[in-house]
């Protein structure tokens, strides 16, 4: 067996397992900073500009686009033809780890579905988004989606 054949067998099985990973029992904080949690949750449901510090965002999205702010991540958006139609996160997905009560990492999974000018466009993306605490008041300041391929997309994709 050559060395790309076990490399292609390795990614392979990584790619297979991690669309059905789900985060370790216990082996994370999920519990302390109950208020925090609470706030941040709300905050990651907000979808307008008040949720970042003066602007201070930056986005990666799934096709790999970088925003610098949320009005940029939003026309990104508008010149694709695209709108969020529906967001779902994963159950049992979501690992939220706060630092020091101010500072955030929240990892989840995410069903996202666009409704674009040629139809619904569903993905799944892995998401990590970062947040802060400044003056007693959290913000989104960054995050970043990892698009999950399929297992048709990644075969193809393997075939090139």
């Amino acid at each position: 067996m050559t060395l790309q054949s076990v490399l292609v067998i390795l990614v392979l099985l990584f790619a297979l397992k991690a669309n059905a990973q789900v985060p370790p029992a216990n082996k994370y904080d999920n519990s302390s900073f109950p208020e925090d949690r609470k706030a941040i949750e709300l905050l990651s449901r907000k979808n307008d500009s008040t949720r970042f510090n003066n602007d201070d965002y930056i986005a990666v999205g799934p096709e790999g686009r970088i925003s610098y702010g949320f009005d940029e991540w939003k026309k990104g958006f508008q010149e694709e033809g695209a709108t969020f139609k529906s967001a779902k996160p994963v159950p049992g997905t979501t690992i939220l780890r706060i630092y020091n009560g101010d500072a955030a990492v929240k990892n989840f999974v995410l069903d996202v579905v666009f409704a674009t000018t040629k139809g619904d466009f569903p993905i799944r993306v892995v998401r990590t988004e970062t947040y802060i605490k400044q003056k007693g008041k959290w913000y989104f300041v960054a995050g970043q989606g990892t698009r999950v391929l399929s297992k048709e997309e990644y075969d193809e994709h393997m075939k090139r």
